[in-house]
């Protein structure tokens, strides 16, 4: 009985000793994949600040080309159909201006007014002349009247 005992136990320590083995390849292993894993973040945020930088880049592109077509009697609609949002945008406006999402389209009847898109998010901010009814409205370097019940006020 006792050397069956100590065969028992040799094979016990044997089968230890591999589990050993194995824990520690699956602890390499699981090092690598947590650095690779890190790597493709690390990539993914560059690839998308890239995108985001040329998307906002098209954005003040396709704004002048709107204002050049805006200035020469054009009424169709050109502009982005939502601001790039950033990091900055989490960022306190100016007292009196605020975010508002865009509710329905909206067009322009004449200069003073701003031509809107479902879902885009603009700057507003009351203005003491302008009718209760409307608000100034913001997109980049456009702006114009824009109906607060096509708003909602975002902050």
């Amino acid at each position: 009985a006792e050397q069956d005992l100590k065969s028992i136990q040799e094979s016990f320590d044997r089968q230890v000793e591999i589990t050993k083995l194995l824990l520690e390849g699956l602890s390499s292993a699981q090092t690598n994949h947590v650095r690779c894993l890190s790597e493709f973040v690390e990539s993914q945020i560059d690839f998308y600040a890239k995108c985001h930088n040329h998307m906002c880049e098209l954005q003040r592109e396709l704004a002048c080309v709107s204002l050049s077509s805006s200035n020469a009697g054009s009424r169709r609609r050109s502009q982005p159909i939502n601001d790039i949002t950033s990091p900055s945008d989490n960022l306190q406006l100016p007292l009196g201006r605020k975010r508002a999402r865009v509710l329905y389209d909206y067009d322009a009847h004449d200069s003073s007014e701003l031509s809107l898109m479902a879902n885009e998010v603009i700057i507003v901010s009351q203005v003491p002349d302008m009718d209760t009814d409307w608000m100034l409205g913001e997109r980049g370097t456009q702006k114009g009247k824009v109906p607060i019940a096509y708003l909602e006020i975002l902050n």
